[in-house]
Formats: structure tokens, sequence, C-alpha cells
């Protein structure tokens, strides 16, 4: 077995409790030293200073780790994980090195060796610095995300999942942004490649196709991450996202917008959810206009 790290979730009262059949086993690698963050079906583990891997949660070959009945899902988990990493390099290479993406070291048999971001992502920093980061500091963040998002759609990629938990920050509290498995176009607005990545009904854009993503519906998504990095909390808080998410496409459809009014950035959220910019360059300009008035 080649995992250096391996630990079923059962209960730490009784460690013979059986294990769900549908529940992931936390493993890693040969040379990771600690499993760091998780997301969508990949796990993040810390190589080195400098250095972590993105691999997927479920294991290769190892049915014996897992009950018959949860071996088919945990298998499709692993191979939409696999096919996502695939997509990720590939969106990485063609992006290239650039200021405010995280950046592709390599790759080995398990995943992809990216950049460590010291600080995490945002939504993680934010849970214990949220009382003393300053509105200059997340407008700061809010326009190099739409930095970051120029030069996506500058190289004809589609993030399709905006949110502050794909924002990283390093050393120097700088937005990077992660988690590259959205659309590739060719040079005719064609899907090139598609990791099917897709946010939840708070990001997704009102629309008859839900499969259908373009550069608003990315504004879109960046809209509500501003939304939530400038108020502390997720649109329409009374509604379960995931339970009532048509109650939520219908608020947005209709423009029942939480308070905007008063919310530093509010002006640019509604733009962005109305669909009333054409570029990312248009935000960015509007962002640092707001920066420049000095919200503190």
């Amino acid at each position: 077995m080649r995992f250096s790290t391996l630990e079923s979730h059962r209960t730490a009262s009784d460690p013979n409790h059986a294990m769900n059949p549908y529940e992931f086993i936390t493993w890693s690698p040969a040379g990771v030293k600690k499993v760091i963050d998780s997301g969508g079906n990949s796990w993040i583990g810390l190589v080195d200073e400098n250095t972590v891997l993105k691999y997927p949660l479920v294991p290769a070959d190892e049915e014996d780790l897992f009950e018959p009945r949860g071996h088919a899902y945990l298998q499709q988990i692993r191979e939409e994980a696999v096919k996502g990493l695939e997509v990720e390099e590939q969106i990485l290479r063609h992006l290239g090195q650039h200021p405010r993406i995280v950046g592709l070291v390599g790759k080995n048999d398990d995943g992809l060796l990216l950049e460590y971001m010291t600080n995490g992502s945002i939504e993680s920093y934010l849970r214990t610095n949220a009382a003393r980061t300053p509105f200059s500091q997340k407008l700061k963040w809010a326009w190099q995300a739409a930095e970051g998002l120029v030069h996506l759609h500058n190289k004809g990629v589609l993030h399709c999942d905006i949110s502050l938990g794909n924002l990283l920050l390093d050393n120097n509290l700088e937005v990077k942004m992660c988690d590259f498995q959205g659309r590739l176009l060719d040079d005719k607005g064609f899907v090139k490649l598609d990791g099917e990545s897709c946010g939840g009904s708070l990001s997704s854009m009102p629309r008859p196709d839900a499969n259908v993503f373009n550069e608003t519906t990315d504004f879109f998504a960046l809209g509500t991450t501003i939304y939530v990095l400038m108020s502390g909390q997720l649109p329409f808080p009374d509604l379960d996202p995931v339970v009532e998410d048509e109650e939520v496409e219908r608020r947005f459809r209709e423009c029942e917008f939480p308070p905007l009014e008063t919310l530093p950035a509010g002006s640019v959220v509604r733009k962005c959810w109305v669909g009333d910019y054409s570029t990312a360059s248009e935000i960015v300009k509007d962002l640092r206009c707001l920066a420049d008035q000095n919200l503190d």
C-alpha cells in the first residue's frame, strides 16, 4: 500500500463502529506531510514550505478499503476528480504565470503540485481575522479577484465557480485564484475543455440552461463573492440555498436582492447580478474608484 497516512472517520468512542460505505477516507500519498484542506472531490496536502499536492479524495485500486455498497459511488468520485485535475493542469498551463493565478509547480502520479499559499483562502482567513480586516483590504481583494478574472477571460477561460474559498492569500495577503476546473474555450468560443465545475445556487445567474456558462455568469458569481466579503454573510440568510434553491433563483431573477444601498461596493454587486458589466476590466475600474474614496 502506497499511503503514508490512512485514516477512516470512525467514531472516536467506538473504533470498531462500522464505516459508512459512502464516507471518505482521509489518505495521503508518499511525500505529503499532512492534509491541510479539502474541497470538491480533492484533498490538499502539504509537501514542503512552498508546495502542496492536490489529489483525489478517493485513492486508486484500493477496493478492499470500501464496502461494496459504496464502491461504485466512490469510484465515480475518483474518476471525476482525476478528470478535473487533468483539465485543471491544462488550464493552468494555458494561463501561464500571472500574479493573480496560483502557480502550477508540476505534477506526479497522484495529482497536481501547486504553489502553497500560506494564509489559505479568504474564506478561512476571515474566520479568525474578520474583526481586524478593514474595508480597504476587502476592496483590494475584490479588485484583485477581478484582475484575475480579466486574465482568465482574455485567455478564453471561464472559472465557473468563483467564491471566497477559491481566492487564496499569499504571505503579503495578495489574492491568487485557484481551482481551475471550469471551461477553456477555443478561438471561436466553443468549449475545448470542460472540467464540469459549477457553483451553488447563490452564485448561479438565473438562465434557461444552467449548463451554459459565459463571462457574465462569472461576473454574477464574483458579485456574490464580493457581497459575502463585504457583508460577512450569505445573500438570503433566511433560505437554505440547497433545499430552497428554486426560491433563491426566483429572487435573483426578479431582482429581489438583499439590501445593497449601504453595503460597501453594493453598486458593483448589483451590476454584477443584473448583468451590466461587459468586461472584468470594468469591474476592476469601479472597485478601484471605490477604494480611492477610502471607505475606512
